[in-house]
């Protein structure tokens, strides 16, 4: 029977891998998006910057809520 509290190993790797390249995109835009002129490419790194923020968030959530289930 599946205990649906753990993850297999292949899961925890995949979870590990979604999450280093979500947190490096934040890190990434939040060095550059000072030394953007632009303000249209500018909007454009913000909302990318939230949306990736959100996802770090949502992932981040959903593994704390499998894992206190």
């Amino acid at each position: 029977m599946n205990d649906v509290t753990k993850f297999t190993p292949h899961e925890t790797l995949e979870l590990h891998e979604l999450l280093n390249t979500g947190v490096l995109g934040v890190k990434k835009l939040n060095a550059t998006i000072g030394m953007v002129q632009d303000e249209e490419l500018k909007q454009f790194m913000q909302t990318t910057l939230n949306t990736k923020k959100s996802s770090v968030n949502d992932i981040q959530s959903t593994v704390s809520k499998i894992q206190n289930v």
